[in-house]
This record gives C-alpha cells, structure tokens and sequence, in this order.
C-alpha cells in the first residue's frame, strides 16, 4: 500500500508519482504525458478530475510539485535496499552495510553482528564526535599559534628598527674614523631580519594551509554528523579517517625567533675602542690587517688607516 506521502504526490490519471507535473487552471496537477493523452480523446480539454475546461491548451509546469516529487523519489531510492526494495532497517557491523530485513537472514551475513540502524548511527556518532573535539582543540592551538607567530612578525620589525636607531647613534659620534664598520653592523641587522622574516613567512604559510585543511575537515565532519543515519553510516569512515590522518603530527614551536640584540649592542663603546686601536697598530706597522666584525670580514691597508 502507498504511504500517505506517496499519494499526495501521484498523479490522478497514471496513479503514479507525478513526471513533469503540469498544473491546470483549476489548480489540479497531472503528468503532463498523462493529460496529453487525456485531451487526445476529449477536444474540450477538460480537467480529468473536477471536469473544468482548461483556459490553456498548454498547460504551465508546475515546479514546485516536480522538486517534491524528485526528493521524494530519491530519498525512497536511498532508504531502500538494492537487492530486495524493501526499507533498509538494520546494520552489518562486520561488513560495515546497510541491510534489509531479508538480508538478515542471508548466508553473506550468517553469525554477524546486526544492529538496528538508529543504534549504530549513535554508537558512530559518538565516534565521530569524539575525533572532532581534538580537531577542535587543535584547531584552536593552531589559530593561538598562528597569533603568535603574527605578534612575533610584529616585534621583529619594532626591534629590528630600535637596534639600528641605537646602532646608528653610537656609529654617529664616531661616523669619520668607523663608517665601514657601522655599515657592516647595519647590514649584519637587516641580514637578520630579512632571515627571521622569511623563516616567520615560511612557518606562517605552512600554518594558513593546516589551518584551512582543519577548517573544512572539521565542517565536513560537523555536515557528515548532521546527515540522516542512512547517509552518515556511508559516509562516517571517509569521515574518521580523515579526522584522524589530522590528528596525527603537530607542529613545533620556534625558538630564538626574535633578533638577537645583544649580538649588535653587546659592549659596543668597547668594541669600538677595540677596533681603534688595532686599525690604530695596523697603520703604524703599514701592513693590511683583517678584522672581523658581527661576522663580517673587513680588509684595511695602511693608506686606508690614514684616511
């Protein structure tokens, strides 16, 4: 026997749930085969049910009516069974499979462990919620990292400006005599910086993309959860394995992000004076001396020195 559903949605005339529904001027609906066939034999063109002649030899599609009949249609195709047609009731826990009650008592699934499908729906529910708590969790340390890293950019850029202003007021009171060696403390800074820069942009990058993989996991799980039982069940193992594949490494955090101050002002004035005084012998002895500064190499000759 039809449900109820089933015979709102079927046309009069083929009794049949309704294809390319029409709707007449007296607000009747018919397949629009079925009254084509109908005003084949009646040239008045009357409505088959309530006998009212139509206004239109070409009656409207009725779009509404055709969006119900094709959802309904689909869903009866998804909650049956393919083998059978009879509603899919029960769950093959073995076999992971939706079953009818006449697959129960077939041989593919003698002494296997059956459940009625609203049972196992919840038990993979709970499941599911579980991996998408962590996903959560991670998710949120992801966003807190990623925060980080951004305040991180932020610091470099504020200290990275600061150290060059202080490097650039003590070279300033010996700008005549150390020109080469401020300029090499400057350089060795902004090498720094466009280093630690880069390394920030390259973890950033690599954290945006974790980011959006864990975004739309965690909203095709949540969308997965929302399915009818029926669907959830075929989808949860794509589902979980994604979730857990996620799970599965996290990132470290980064040390020593900053820039090093104390290598560029550590006993500057002494430094300096250091370097005095060795610029300072090399000219008297006229011979070319190598100095090393912040990691970069100065050669000087003894014309160089008087200068």
């Amino acid at each position: 026997m039809a449900s109820r559903s089933e015979e709102n949605l079927s046309c009069p005339v083929c009794r049949d749930v309704f294809q390319d529904p029409v709707l007449l001027s007296c607000s009747h609906s018919f397949c629009r085969v079925c009254i084509e066939g109908c005003w084949t034999e009646d040239t008045n063109q009357q409505c088959p049910v309530c006998r009212t002649r139509s206004l239109q030899s070409n009656p409207p599609g009725n779009l509404a009516l055709k969006n119900l009949c094709e959802a309904f249609l689909l869903e009866r195709a998804v909650g049956r069974c393919s083998l059978h047609s009879e509603e899919l009731r029960l769950f093959c826990l073995n076999d992971e499979q939706l079953l009818c009650v006449v697959c129960l008592h077939s041989e593919a699934h003698k002494c296997h462990n059956i459940k009625p499908i609203d049972e196992a729906a919840r038990d993979n529910k709970k499941n599911l919620q579980e991996l998408l708590d962590p996903l959560q969790n991670k998710l949120d340390f992801y966003t807190d990292m990623k925060e980080n890293l951004d305040q991180t950019a932020i610091d470099i850029e504020d200290v990275a400006e600061d150290t060059e202003k202080q490097i650039k007021d003590v070279f300033s009171k010996l700008r005549k005599i150390l020109q080469e060696e401020e300029e090499a403390r400057t350089a060795a800074l902004r090498y720094e910086k466009q280093q630690k820069r880069e390394m920030l942009r390259t973890k950033t990058e690599a954290l945006n993309k974790e980011i959006e993989a864990l975004s739309d996991t965690i909203r095709g799980t949540k969308e997965v959860l929302r399915a009818e039982d029926p669907s959830f069940l075929q989808k949860y193992n794509t589902a979980a394995e994604l979730a857990h594949c996620l799970l599965v490494n996290d990132p470290q955090l980064i040390s020593g992000a900053t820039i090093d101050v104390d290598q560029h002002l550590k006993n500057l004035p002494f430094d300096i004076l250091d370097r005095m005084k060795m610029k300072s012998e090399a000219a008297a002895a006229g011979a070319v001396r190598v100095l090393q500064c912040g990691g970069v190499l100065i050669s000087i000759s003894s014309s160089e020195a008087e200068e």
